[in-house]
């Protein structure tokens, strides 16, 4: 058995948290993340900073690879904790249902766009089935790349994903569009996620057998409240009002 840590460098865990039970995510204090070298991290950054340059070189490798130092070092970030397993199958379906909603939302779009009316939108909260911010990232940049939804918020601390959804006229479109992410969830979780997890996510799921992922009332709590209309309501966008 290890012994428990202690000192200043000793790493917090935290018990079982959120709606999907345990997650176990280490909490790190600044002084130790600064101490911490994150390799992927600054080859991440050297990549993005050649891409920038447009241009393969010795010296841009080298510089990026200095930037990405400096910027992990100089603002560290929470690692974030992978316990879970790969699965190809589950990834492949994964793969082929995202090509599935990029092309059926991009046939809407243009639909919207050369169809007649005035097209209602509005900023709706789903709330996640998982607490972790890994699949919480990985769940936002899939839904972000599907056109006719936008992220414009993430919040770790309650796992609650804030969109700006282009047309929500049809009856039932806000809770369809709440059913699609956390759809995208659930077939994040189960291509990559643990058993546990995704035992986890099966007892959350069948606990809201709606799907609706409705974040708790709290106006107060939303960033990105249209004005004069709570933030699941259709809004006029030339003028940003309610139109319910």
């Amino acid at each position: 058995m290890t012994p428990p840590q202690t000192g200043p460098d000793a790493v917090a865990t935290t018990g079982p948290t959120g709606p999907t039970g345990p997650t176990n995510t280490g909490v790190e204090g600044p002084r130790r993340r600064r101490r911490t070298f994150q390799p992927r991290a600054v080859v991440a950054i050297a990549v993005v900073w050649v891409l920038l340059w447009d241009r393969v070189s010795i010296g841009n490798v080298v510089n990026g690879l200095l930037v990405g130092l400096f910027v992990t070092f100089a603002f560290p970030l929470p690692s974030i904790v992978f316990t879970g397993r790969v699965r190809p199958l589950r990834v492949l379906w994964l793969g082929v249902r995202f090509v599935g909603d990029l092309v059926a939302a991009s046939w809407q779009v243009i639909r919207l766009a050369f169809g007649p009316g005035r097209l209602r939108n509005a900023v709706v909260g789903v709330q996640l089935r998982s607490r972790s911010d890994f699949y919480l990232t990985v769940t936002a940049e899939l839904v972000a790349l599907v056109p006719g939804s936008v992220v414009v918020d993430a919040r770790r601390s309650s796992s609650v994903l804030y969109l700006h959804l282009l047309d929500v006229g049809r009856a039932g479109a806000i809770d369809a569009a709440r059913r699609n992410v956390l759809a995208v969830e659930a077939r994040v979780v189960r291509a990559i996620g643990s058993d546990e997890e995704i035992a986890a996510l099966e007892a959350a799921a069948a606990a809201d057998p709606d799907g609706t992922g409705r974040v708790p009332t709290d106006r107060h709590a939303h960033p990105h409240e249209p004005p004069g209309g709570h933030p699941d309501e259709p809004t006029d966008p030339a003028t940003g009002r309610s139109d319910a």
